[in-house]
């Protein structure tokens, strides 16, 4: 049995909801009169006959979305007490103990050739329209603060300007523009600009493009 008390079969992120909102049966999420003639405003009616809209949070490209999941237990009803085992505190001067004072910086990869001045990484920011009309800010925050960015799937594939040639991508606009202004804004080495990647992505030699043309 699934610890959960999920919201299913009508969400505002698929822009669906039950006619009888007050009444929905509890294991399937539906009314708990389901009419002959209803237009189908739940989860199931609306993938009947306009599927593709609850696959992804609508409207598609311009939101992004949480989950509506509700556990019985969560972390937030524990306190962890942790040690920061090996960590070595600053001299006790109040002046001297603040917190520009705190080194963040990590180091990964072979020979610890990935340096980064905060211990955190932006996941992959892909094709939609919301992550390409963010991307500006991202890139440069990112690569000022010194941390990862990571170019999410399927850019090249989404890009009108990409030239394809015999199934390989030649040239693209929206992936340099990317990796353009990571790079321009990148200091001293730490950070870096990471290219994710899926089957279209590899069938298109977007991994080589990127290592290759956008390197310099």
């Amino acid at each position: 049995m699934s610890l959960t008390f999920s919201k299913i079969n009508a969400s505002a992120a698929t822009l669906t909801k039950n006619r009888t909102e007050g009444s929905v049966v509890p294991a399937s999420g539906m009314c708990v009169t389901c009419v002959d003639g209803c237009i189908g405003m739940c989860e199931i009616g609306k993938s009947a006959y306009r599927g593709h809209e609850v696959i992804y949070p609508q409207p598609f490209g311009m939101v992004t979305a949480a989950a509506e999941k509700t556990y019985p237990v969560d972390y937030s009803h524990f306190n962890i007490m942790g040690t920061a085992v090996g960590a070595h505190g600053i001299e006790p001067d109040s002046d001297k103990a603040i917190f520009p004072a705190v080194n963040l910086e990590i180091a990964f990869g072979h020979d610890k050739g990935i340096k980064y001045r905060c211990p955190w990484h932006i996941p992959g920011i892909g094709s939609t329209n919301i992550a390409k009309n963010n991307w500006e800010g991202l890139a440069i925050g990112s690569a000022l603060a010194g941390t990862g960015l990571t170019i999410g799937e399927n850019v090249v594939g989404m890009d009108p300007e990409a030239v394809i040639k015999n199934g390989r991508v030649v040239d693209t606009a929206d992936l340099k523009r990317r990796v353009k202004l990571y790079k321009d804004h990148q200091r001293d080495g730490y950070g870096a600009i990471i290219v994710q990647a899926n089957v279209e992505d590899t069938r298109l030699g977007v991994q080589e493009y990127a290592i290759e043309k956008t390197r310099s």
